[in-house]
């Protein structure tokens, strides 16, 4: 392994991240940006090479480092080495917090399904049973600070919450007024969206609901269902969160209204719908790793100095 100045600091260890590597790697080439792959395997010498200056970087991309205990080691010796990060580690974290985020969001103007907080189950084992009619008779119960698995199925019943909420007793659930899309056009359409945001730029998907199934928003769609929307609120989620990589859900509802119904989703899956069903489309994949290796670009040292 050469060490050395790069532009770009590739940090990834996740199997199923190998195709959007290498798409970014194929992207820096054409961008003349240098990039340095750092996987699991050097993962542990990484911060000595920062620290002893055999390694140095303008941009880190940083894709295992919320792993959490051993896989987070670094981090300290990245912040202090590498000026530029893709997404700083803090606002990750707190867009991680899904209360949070809604408070941002409604506070913006931006319309969100309706939220009940509710304790961690460590924390208050015992709950007495909230108001649930604001949340319409169906809702969704998620971990507040992590992902979800799978396709979400809509309870109804305050003792299937009680069951939910100990699949992650350490934190607190949020309860979210189930949103049931509408369909449009003639191919019924259900009007569930994933947008992806990349340094600026913004990447439209149909995101069903109940399959998860992704497929590329064509312009002729984008122009026919009025989905130029979509940019500008996740244009508004990026100025509210600080980040340059995420993606959002929202959803046009059955009374036409927007509804930002999963804030900030970071880190992304970038599996490539060519290998995998529920997979991003290649182009869209490919397209993110082109914005990616362009801010590289433009906040390297050689980038500084064209600029100057």
């Amino acid at each position: 392994m050469r060490l050395g100045e790069y532009d770009l600091l590739i940090i990834w260890g996740w199997e199923y991240d190998a195709d959007f590597v290498q798409l970014l790697l194929r992207a820096c080439a054409r961008r003349n940006v240098r990039a340095f792959v750092c996987d699991l395997e050097h993962l542990e010498a990484l911060p000595h090479w920062l620290e002893r200056g055999e390694l140095r970087a303008s941009v880190v991309l940083d894709r295992v480092w919320d792993w959490g205990d051993d896989y987070m080691r670094h981090v300290p010796a990245v912040k202090r080495f590498v000026p530029h990060r893709i997404n700083e580690y803090e606002l990750v974290e707190q867009a991680w917090n899904k209360v949070a985020m809604h408070m941002a969001v409604i506070a913006h103007g931006l319309h969100a399904p309706y939220l009940i907080a509710l304790p961690a189950y460590d924390q208050q084992p015992v709950l007495p049973p909230p108001d649930l009619s604001p949340l319409g008779g169906r809702f969704s119960a998620k971990p507040a600070h992590g992902g979800g698995s799978g396709v979400l199925q809509p309870l109804t019943t305050w003792h299937e919450v009680l069951e939910r909420r100990k699949e992650w007793p350490d934190d607190e659930t949020i309860l979210q007024a189930w949103v049931e899309p509408r369909v449009l056009g003639t191919q019924q359409r259900r009007a569930w969206f994933r947008v992806f945001y990349a340094c600026g730029s913004t990447f439209l998907c149909w995101a069903d609901d109940r399959t998860h199934v992704h497929d590329v928003v064509t312009p002729e769609e984008e122009q026919r269902h009025q989905l130029s929307v979509l940019r500008g609120m996740t244009q508004q989620i990026a100025g509210l969160c600080g980040l340059n990589l995420f993606s959002t859900e929202i959803a046009l509802d059955e009374h036409n209204l927007w509804q930002v119904c999963d804030y900030v989703n970071e880190p992304c899956d970038y599996r490539l719908k060519s290998k995998t069903p529920n997979g991003v489309p290649d182009d869209i994949v490919a397209s993110i790793a082109d914005r990616i290796a362009g801010w590289a670009a433009r906040r390297s040292k050689r980038g500084a100095a064209r600029a100057a």
